[in-house]
């Protein structure tokens, strides 16, 4: 009998000791979110995930949880950074809608103009269509591009295959691909419909290169995220983690994946090689923590802080094109009633709009939503699982459910001790 109690006392321990105890702080009452994070990465056996919450401006809740490494048993800290995979975008389209309010170039203004020599050769232009491309298309995914029909240029095969007929660098860099892809020929008219399109916000950060005048990373970071008070959000590396940032985890199961070329690798763990982090900024590419993205999102309008863009210019992110749904099968196909502005997803509501956007990779997922009654939270994860559409829809439905959970809402502000060390397990 003591044997088999020391034997399940053993068990226990093992059990406990892979499974890391949250981390970071929360105010008191908001154990539903605690609940159904622990329960969500069990559940679909991802390392770890940190999330972020805040209501009526102030930060309620910041908290990590399972492990950034799980090798060695590092837990995932608030601080801890992940890749924030398409969440990219609404930065990308911010910085663009910056130079807009600040008169630098207009939302109808022709993009490839605005390119000049890393544009199309014009007697390579295999559809004058491109010509009528806007930044406004861009911003909706409306430029004319649909990966369902032609695939997504921006990953393999298509980036190889780009490079390879512009003789450019390995690993294919954004200029390449899009200069190949404005060279050939659009799957729709610009402006007719919704396709969701990596490639249309890479050309968006070269806009923003040749229009500020300066690397894409460097503007965002010193006219976005410095006054936004997110200085630690950066661009990613494929194979060269930052300090601080988690590793990442393909599903159980998945095969090795041919590498991107140019990586030094001719197979690879498809988080780190069947893609290029590092040539993906506009579209993909930033690192950073759901703490810092969540300062980001606030200050758009001025939640906190001095506001990133004005009253008539957010009007115009959030208003409601005219545009059909694009054909085909899409897993960034958005739901009923709900449409896509300039850079982010809408739903009308009752009291105003409720905005979110998602990011996905391998071994990368992320969540982003902004509600019109005065929420808003960011959820980050160093894993994707293979049924990632069943996943994506758990997570948006249970941090619902989560804040529904909480019975009476309580008084505090931790963004002002957000940026001290955390302790695991505390709660304020």
């Amino acid at each position: 009998m003591k044997v088999l109690f020391a034997a399940f006392l053993l068990l226990a321990l093992a059990c406990a000791a892979a499974r890391a105890e949250p981390t970071g702080r929360a105010l008191p009452g908001l154990e539903p979110y605690d609940e159904f994070m622990t329960d969500l990465i069990r559940k679909w056996d991802i390392a770890g995930a940190s999330l972020a919450v805040a209501r009526n401006d102030k930060l309620a809740f910041v908290r990590g949880y399972g492990f950034a490494d799980r090798d060695r048993k590092v837990p995932v800290e608030p601080s801890s950074l992940f890749r924030l995979a398409s969440l990219s975008k609404t930065v990308t389209a911010v910085a663009v809608l910056r130079l807009v309010q600040d008169g630098r170039v207009q939302l109808d203004d022709k993009v490839v103009p605005l390119l000049g020599e890393l544009g199309p050769r014009p007697d390579r232009i295999a559809d004058p269509r491109v010509k009528d491309i806007t930044l406004r298309h861009l911003l909706q995914h409306s430029g004319g591009f649909d990966r369902v029909r032609s695939g997504d240029v921006m990953f393999l095969p298509g980036a190889a295959d780009a490079a390879r007929r512009q003789g450019g660098p390995l690993p294919p860099d954004c200029p390449t691909i899009l200069r190949d892809a404005l060279e050939r020929k659009l799957d729709f008219t610009p402006g007719e419909q919704y396709a969701y399109s990596n490639i249309g916000y890479c050309i968006l950060g070269r806009v923003v290169e040749r229009v500020a005048g300066t690397g894409y990373e460097e503007f965002v970071r010193a006219r976005l995220l410095a006054p936004a008070g997110a200085t630690g959000m950066k661009i990613g590396r494929t194979l060269a983690a930052a300090p601080g940032e988690v590793t990442y985890y393909d599903f159980q199961g998945a095969k090795m994946a041919r590498a991107m070329p140019g990586l030094g690798l001719a197979t690879a763990r498809r988080p780190y090689g069947s893609f290029a982090v590092e040539t993906m900024d506009s579209y993909g590419g930033w690192i950073g923590a759901p703490l810092d993205y969540l300062r980001f999102i606030l200050a758009l309008d001025g939640r906190r802080g001095k506001p990133l863009l004005d009253a008539a210019t957010v009007a115009e992110m959030n208003a409601r094109p005219s545009l059909k749904a694009a054909s085909g099968n899409d897993e960034d196909n958005l739901p009923e009633a709900a449409y896509y502005g300039l850079g982010i997803a809408a739903r009308e509501v009752r009291n105003g709009l409720n905005l979110w956007h998602g990011g996905s990779l391998p071994g990368t997922s992320t969540f982003a939503v902004r509600t019109a009654d005065g929420y808003a939270w960011v959820a980050a994860f160093n894993g994707r699982p293979e049924n990632r559409s069943a996943f994506r829809g758990e997570l948006d439905r249970g941090l619902w459910a989560a804040r529904n959970k909480v019975r009476m809402w309580p008084e505090g502000d931790l963004f002002a001790d957000s940026m001290q060390p955390p302790t695991n397990g505390d709660r304020r």
